[in-house]
């Protein structure tokens, strides 16, 4: 593995981001949107209770955005060498697949980041909501484990791209949708029916959004089961990361690579 090959990658999704208006949507408009959608329904429903719902309600509008920034931007930049044609020409060349899948780690976690910071502004100049006063410690943690947990799910999808083509290119977009219901990620896991909450206590985002719902709330935090979603959302990573291995071993035994669909 070397550092220039993954900086060059790097310097290739910068400027794929910064020339890219759908690339800066997924960044600035998108979050921004669903910041004010979920903000302004928070200042409703604070009206008609003393629950603190706008702190619950933008709190995880906010962390929510590791997850999904994680999972999609793997699937989405190895989508579009597939759409260019370019895997072939990128692994004839030195470039491993662990430099290329690392270039993409860090470039949509930099991506992340800056919708985070977009984010937290905006929630203290529109709802006077500064997620970091909650609690900078489980804030962060919340981070690191989301954005794990987010890389799991991107490597997943990857890895059925390389295995399948573009055919399943849906599932970039719309995993981190089906698992949303199940994350508890606007309400408890307490409302769920019992068949949805056996569903949601195994995925590790639950954990983390139960977590700031009692930090909020002033009720004890469930340590046990923060610490079963790191190291399940670890595991899992591990997991994906060889699955992604196999399928990438696949594609170049079936010609997929060359072929691209």
């Amino acid at each position: 593995m070397k550092f220039h090959r993954i900086n060059a990658l790097l310097l290739k999704y910068y400027y794929i981001t910064i020339n890219r208006v759908d690339r800066l949507f997924d960044i600035i408009y998108w979050p921004i949107l669903d910041l004010f959608i979920w903000g302004f329904t928070a200042l409703f429903i604070q009206k008609l209770s003393d629950v603190n719902v706008l702190s619950m309600l933008l709190g995880a509008v906010i962390l929510w955005v590791f997850v999904w920034r994680a999972s999609q931007d793997i699937a989405v930049f190895v989508l579009e060498d597939f759409w260019s044609r370019n895997l072939y020409h990128l692994f004839t060349s030195p470039v491993k697949l662990s430099e290329h899948l690392i270039s993409i780690i860090i470039i949509g976690f930099l991506r992340a980041l800056a919708t985070f910071v977009l984010m937290w502004l905006v929630g203290i100049v529109f709802y006077s909501f500064n997620i970091l006063t909650i609690s900078p410690s489980l804030i962060a943690f919340s981070v690191l484990l989301l954005t794990i947990f987010g890389w799991a799910i991107g490597l997943f999808v990857a890895a059925f791209i390389f295995r399948f083509g573009q055919r399943i290119q849906v599932l970039a977009w719309s995993v981190t949708f089906l698992i949303s219901p199940f994350a508890c990620i606007f309400y408890p896991l307490s409302v769920l029916p019992d068949w949805a909450a056996k569903i949601a206590i195994v995925i590790p985002p639950t954990h983390v959004f139960e977590s700031l719902r009692a930090m909020i709330s002033g009720t004890p935090v469930n340590q046990a089961g923060l610490m079963y979603a790191l190291i399940s959302s670890i595991l899992l990573f591990i997991l994906m990361a060889f699955l992604l291995e196999q399928s990438f071993q696949k594609s170049r035994k079936t010609g997929l690579l060359a072929k691209g669909d």
